[in-house]
């Protein structure tokens, strides 16, 4: 358009009603663009909160199993302290019922001599407890200078060898069990 005052002519106002037409097109564009933007933040807007309600609901689920765990181990760790009460109880059963044991044996075995220094002749396993007794015997006349009538008149409730493997030849221990204290 001229710069002057004269009146615009029919082809500047069509110059300029197809310019705004144009631009009226390019918002159309625009807008066009905007609404299709518009329909996917809505469709995007619908899938985010889809996802927050599942979400919602897996952390609810999650929560709960979390809470059941929680108990569970809290039952474990009352458990875990009953048996650990339960296991000291047994510990000092076990130690008493040891000592007893200690004690009764002592109480058994104090009628009891271990007499060392005698040859073992057996070399097909154990000797019967008479040939034992009969060595015992021997000893008690030979080495311990006790009289043969007294050696034999002796009462032996048990007389056995010490329980290791028999060797030929082999020095062992002989346990008497003695009838009468005074013979012992």
């Amino acid at each position: 358009m001229a710069e002057s005052n004269a009146e615009p002519t029919i082809r500047n106002l069509m110059k300029l009603i197809k310019h705004v037409s144009d631009r009226i097109e390019s918002v159309k564009k625009k807008i066009g663009g905007i609404d299709s933007i518009e329909k996917k933040m809505c469709n995007l807007e619908k899938d985010i909160n889809k996802l927050c309600v599942a979400l919602e609901d897996r952390v609810g689920k999650v929560d709960e199993r979390v809470t059941r765990l929680e108990d569970k181990v809290d039952a474990a760790d009352f458990h875990s302290a009953q048996l650990s009460e339960r296991v000291q109880e047994l510990e000092k059963e076990r130690d008493t019922l040891r000592n007893n044991l200690t004690y009764l044996q002592s109480q058994f075995m104090r009628n009891n001599l271990i007499f060392t220094g005698i040859a073992e002749v057996n070399s097909t396993g154990r000797e019967p407890p008479e040939t034992t007794e009969r060595k015992l015997r021997q000893h008690l006349h030979d080495a311990c200078k006790i009289v043969r009538d007294v050696a034999d008149s002796i009462r032996f409730e048990r007389v056995h060898c010490s329980p290791d493997s028999p060797i030929s030849g082999r020095i062992t221990n002989i346990v008497a069990k003695f009838t009468y204290f005074k013979d012992r």
